[in-house]
């Protein structure tokens, strides 16, 4: 993901302690140092170690892991740096004096040494997870533009039906129609470009694709987009509610007699960003187009790709017996 979202952050920090407790326990089996002096020395060597080369990495390189050779050469720069600052902050908290004057060259050389090599093995292994999140990423937008490609040829073809139909008969809603399906295809052309957008944006691609189906539906669908202006340049993957109204539409709405009610809302809890897609449709299975979940499992795969563990989409009823799909994701402007 980009590394503006720090929500991996804790992890990695995770992991460097641990990584760091085990050279520490390896440091007091062959030395004739206590286990706390070098956990302390280890720790503070270590953190600093993943300080100087993620922080940088993530200024340098935002948009995801670089090749692995600028990342060797900043590891090996952040071996110096995280030695001799571990050190004076490890001798800090220990209440010791702070002398690298007083360590053999041959041992300084081992320590930098072991910390390079440290930075070298915890670059390596974080930088391939991030390539393998970076090509499940990028699968996961590929599969979502493959669907893109099955849904969209669909709701445009039954526009154009619609819109040759309304052409003689009424040409009032025919030019506001053909006015709706303008704004939509080149808001969602322009969404192709880019791999995020703001709410506002996604709402108002959401508004007109609704009003193309509330001519087409006639009063059979009544809809509401619900967005606090406070949450209007909230950021979040373009394109990831469309396939939920269209499930809502096509699986819930269209095939009800009578239709129903689209409600499509945003709102924040603590950190998260939620948006809220529930209809009165039929509900689960109730129709004879019931579909095979596709679009929400690529609404999940997309969001676990973008975000990991820190989104979620979940699923269920509403009191009127309707669909209603939450997605909770981290809030970013």
């Amino acid at each position: 993901m980009p590394n503006s979202c720090y929500s991996d952050v804790p992890r990695y920090m995770f992991g460097t302690m641990v990584f760091s407790t085990l050279i520490a326990a390896a440091l007091t089996a062959f030395g004739d140092v206590g286990f706390g002096t070098n956990m302390v020395y280890s720790l503070c060597i270590g953190l600093l170690t993943y300080a100087t080369i993620d922080l940088p990495r993530r200024w340098l390189w935002p948009q995801g892991a670089p090749a692995f050779v600028p990342m060797i050469g900043l590891a090996l720069l952040a071996a110096p740096v995280a030695w001799f600052g571990g050190s004076f902050v490890a001798s800090l908290l220990l209440g010791e004096p702070w002398k690298p004057g007083s360590v053999s060259l041959n041992a300084m050389l081992g320590f930098l040494a072991l910390t390079a090599g440290a930075g070298l093995g915890g670059t390596f292994f974080f930088w391939t997870r991030e390539r393998l999140a970076h090509s499940e990423r990028g699968a996961a937008e590929a599969r979502l533009k493959l669907l893109q490609a099955q849904i969209e040829p669909h709701f445009l073809f039954n526009t154009l039906a619609n819109l040759q139909a309304l052409i003689g008969s009424d040409p009032h809603r025919a030019q506001a129609m053909l006015g709706h399906l303008d704004g939509y295809l080149r808001a969602t052309l322009a969404s192709t470009r880019n791999d995020q957008c703001t709410l506002a944006e996604e709402f108002a691609r959401l508004r007109g694709y609704l009003e193309i189906l509330t001519i087409r539906m006639g009063p059979r669908l009544a809809y509401s987009l619900e967005l606090p202006e406070a949450l209007a340049t909230a950021k979040l993957p373009p394109m990831l509610l469309q396939p939920l109204v269209e499930n809502a539409i096509k699986h819930g709405l269209e095939p009800k007699l009578d239709g129903g009610d689209l409600r499509v809302a945003a709102s924040a809890e603590g950190g998260q960003l939620v948006v809220v897609v529930e209809d009165s449709g039929l509900g689960f299975g109730a129709a004879s187009t019931s579909g095979t979940g596709v679009g929400l499992l690529h609404v999940k795969e997309r969001l676990a790709a973008v975000y990991g563990n820190a989104a979620t989409a979940e699923i269920g009823e509403t009191p009127a017996g309707g669909v209603r799909v939450t997605l909770r994701l981290p809030r970013q402007a």
